[in-house]
């Protein structure tokens, strides 16, 4: 039986594989937002996953795009940007490649996302991690909109 039905953006690359969750599935769609969704609730929660090349990218190179997303993101009651590894995976990272300097500035741009959009920022140690993380925090989130489905009701 499935009580999770997680949805992949189409434009998803290299989409993440939630067959080892019991209870869940995975479907392919279009999204306005993010990467990934639960399915009904679409505009309600959101999670953008982003490897560590794609992190620094964005952030140094691709900024006006991603910013337009972080706007459309403020309107969720739950949105997260999930980064593929651990912040010194990402310093090296930008140690290799000579941008050591901007590595403060990524850290900052990411905190600054956290305050003003409400967005939540999680490093994740492998896809695995951030898969396992997808699902607990979608399933919290139904939790929660059932929680508030059943308050509404009760007072009707």
């Amino acid at each position: 039986m499935t009580n999770l039905t997680i949805i992949e953006d189409t434009r998803e690359q290299t989409p993440l594989d939630f067959s080892g969750f019991r209870g869940v599935e995975s479907v392919r769609s279009g999204l306005k937002t993010g990467d990934y969704s639960v399915q009904g609730y679409e505009d309600k929660i959101c999670f953008e996953r982003k490897s560590v090349p794609d992190l620094v990218q964005t952030l140094i190179e691709g900024h006006s795009r991603f910013l337009k997303e972080i706007e459309r993101m403020k309107s969720f009651k739950r949105a997260y940007i999930l980064i593929e590894h651990t912040a010194g995976t990402v310093y090296r990272y930008c140690e290799r490649h000579g941008w050591e300097s901007r590595f403060d500035t990524i850290i900052q741009s990411l905190l600054a996302y956290a305050c003003h959009a409400g967005v939540r920022i999680r490093f994740c140690k492998d896809r695995q991690d951030m898969t396992a993380y997808i699902v607990k925090k979608s399933k919290e989130f139904l939790e929660e909109e059932n929680e508030r489905s059943l308050e509404k009701d009760k007072r009707f």
